[in-house]
């Protein structure tokens, strides 16, 4: 009977993070911190510019109590 043995030779490899990688997530992360603050920038420009349009919209749906059929004009 003839036996096969499979010898695996022992590393010391290991999992480390590389100066490229950590590079790139800076950066990826940076983008969505500044990609999270110009959206914050443009919400606040938006409700800023259409403050009286906003204001009408709730009170409409105040005082129709959820009827959104009539609060928009028939065109």
């Amino acid at each position: 009977m003839i036996n096969i043995f499979c010898y695996v030779r022992y590393s010391t490899a290991h999992i480390s993070l590389d100066k490229q990688f950590i590079f790139c997530a800076l950066i990826f992360l940076l983008l969505c911190g500044l990609l999270f603050i110009q959206n914050l920038i443009w919400e606040e420009d938006y409700f800023a510019r259409n403050k009286k349009l906003i204001d009408w919209r709730a009170s409409a749906i105040k005082k129709n109590r959820g009827d959104l059929s009539k609060i928009y004009p028939n065109k």
